[in-house]
Protein backbone atom coordinates (compact mmCIF):
# COMPACT_ATOMS: atom_id res chain seq x y z
CA UNK A 1 0.00 0.00 0.00
CA UNK A 2 2.56 2.38 0.89
CA UNK A 3 4.53 2.00 -2.40
CA UNK A 4 0.88 2.99 -4.54
CA UNK A 5 0.97 6.34 -2.33
CA UNK A 6 4.72 6.82 -3.43
CA UNK A 7 3.99 6.14 -6.94
CA UNK A 8 0.70 8.18 -6.41
CA UNK A 9 2.86 10.91 -5.34
CA UNK A 10 5.45 11.30 -7.91
CA UNK A 11 3.02 10.93 -10.42
CA UNK A 12 1.26 13.97 -9.34
CA UNK A 13 4.14 15.56 -8.84
CA UNK A 14 5.83 14.77 -12.50
CA UNK A 15 2.40 15.82 -14.17
CA UNK A 16 2.46 19.11 -12.00
CA UNK A 17 5.73 19.94 -13.35
CA UNK A 18 5.34 19.09 -17.01
CA UNK A 19 1.43 20.67 -16.95
CA UNK A 20 2.71 24.06 -15.36
CA UNK A 21 2.66 26.99 -17.80
CA UNK A 22 5.65 28.64 -16.84
CA UNK A 23 6.24 32.88 -17.66
CA UNK A 24 8.64 35.01 -17.62
CA UNK A 25 7.83 38.87 -17.59
CA UNK A 26 10.24 41.25 -18.76
CA UNK A 27 9.41 45.31 -18.25
CA UNK A 28 11.91 47.67 -20.02
CA UNK A 29 12.13 51.82 -20.04
CA UNK A 30 15.18 51.51 -22.20
CA UNK A 31 14.78 52.92 -25.87
CA UNK A 32 14.76 49.87 -28.22
CA UNK A 33 12.56 51.01 -30.01
CA UNK A 34 14.81 53.04 -32.25
CA UNK A 35 12.88 56.42 -32.01
CA UNK A 36 14.48 59.23 -30.42
CA UNK A 37 12.92 62.45 -29.67
CA UNK A 38 14.60 65.27 -27.03
CA UNK A 39 11.81 67.19 -25.89
CA UNK A 40 12.16 69.49 -22.85
CA UNK A 41 8.64 69.29 -21.20
CA UNK A 42 10.38 71.85 -18.22
CA UNK A 43 6.53 74.11 -19.17
CA UNK A 44 2.76 73.28 -19.87
CA UNK A 45 2.88 73.78 -23.64
CA UNK A 46 1.58 70.29 -24.60
CA UNK A 47 -1.34 67.96 -24.00
CA UNK A 48 -1.50 64.13 -23.36
CA UNK A 49 -3.47 62.68 -26.19
CA UNK A 50 -3.66 58.97 -25.90
CA UNK A 51 -1.45 56.00 -24.56
CA UNK A 52 -0.86 53.67 -27.46
CA UNK A 53 0.39 49.96 -27.61
CA UNK A 54 1.26 47.22 -30.12
CA UNK A 55 1.87 43.54 -29.80
CA UNK A 56 3.33 40.89 -32.05
CA UNK A 57 4.07 37.02 -30.72
CA UNK A 58 5.70 34.14 -32.07
CA UNK A 59 5.35 30.48 -31.28
CA UNK A 60 8.24 27.80 -31.26
CA UNK A 61 8.02 24.37 -30.56
CA UNK A 62 11.36 22.59 -29.72
CA UNK A 63 12.97 25.48 -30.69
CA UNK A 64 11.81 25.44 -33.88
CA UNK A 65 9.32 28.16 -35.34
CA UNK A 66 8.89 31.81 -34.88
CA UNK A 67 11.21 34.63 -35.52
CA UNK A 68 14.31 36.55 -33.91
CA UNK A 69 13.44 39.07 -31.16
CA UNK A 70 14.25 41.84 -33.41
CA UNK A 71 12.16 40.81 -35.71
CA UNK A 72 9.31 40.64 -32.68
CA UNK A 73 10.21 44.23 -31.86
CA UNK A 74 10.37 46.13 -35.00
CA UNK A 75 6.68 44.03 -35.84
CA UNK A 76 4.71 45.55 -32.05
CA UNK A 77 7.04 48.96 -32.54
CA UNK A 78 4.89 49.19 -36.51
CA UNK A 79 2.23 48.02 -34.81
CA UNK A 80 2.41 50.35 -32.37
CA UNK A 81 3.23 53.63 -34.85
CA UNK A 82 0.40 52.85 -36.75
CA UNK A 83 -2.01 53.57 -33.86
CA UNK A 84 -0.18 56.33 -32.51
CA UNK A 85 -2.13 59.13 -35.46
CA UNK A 86 1.07 61.18 -35.55
CA UNK A 87 0.43 63.17 -38.81
CA UNK A 88 -1.12 66.41 -38.46
CA UNK A 89 -0.05 68.65 -35.82
CA UNK A 90 3.16 68.62 -33.39
CA UNK A 91 3.04 65.45 -32.07
CA UNK A 92 5.18 63.40 -30.49
CA UNK A 93 5.85 59.74 -28.18
CA UNK A 94 7.21 59.67 -25.12
CA UNK A 95 7.25 57.42 -22.06
CA UNK A 96 8.27 54.59 -24.29
CA UNK A 97 8.11 50.91 -22.47
CA UNK A 98 8.94 47.98 -23.83
CA UNK A 99 7.27 44.96 -22.22
CA UNK A 100 8.59 40.96 -22.96
CA UNK A 101 6.19 37.71 -22.01
CA UNK A 102 8.41 34.35 -22.29
CA UNK A 103 5.43 31.66 -21.16
CA UNK A 104 5.51 27.88 -21.80
CA UNK A 105 6.92 24.30 -21.09
CA UNK A 106 10.50 24.96 -20.99
CA UNK A 107 12.19 22.57 -23.81
CA UNK A 108 9.12 21.62 -25.58
CA UNK A 109 7.09 24.87 -26.53
CA UNK A 110 7.45 28.41 -25.82
CA UNK A 111 5.42 31.58 -26.87
CA UNK A 112 6.84 34.97 -26.60
CA UNK A 113 4.58 38.17 -27.07
CA UNK A 114 6.64 41.44 -27.03
CA UNK A 115 4.81 44.64 -26.06
CA UNK A 116 5.77 48.48 -26.68
CA UNK A 117 3.91 51.33 -25.56
CA UNK A 118 3.88 55.01 -25.27
CA UNK A 119 2.08 58.30 -24.61
CA UNK A 120 1.05 60.38 -27.33
CA UNK A 121 1.53 64.06 -26.60
CA UNK A 122 0.60 66.83 -28.74
CA UNK A 123 2.53 70.59 -28.38
CA UNK A 124 0.24 73.57 -28.33
CA UNK A 125 2.90 76.03 -28.52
Amino acid sequence: MKLSNITLSIALLASTILLNSCGINLGLLTDKTRTITNVELNKKNFKVLDRVSGTSSATYVLFIGGMKNKALLDMATNDMLSKANLSGGAKALTNTTLDVHKGGIPLFYQKITVTVSATVIEFTE
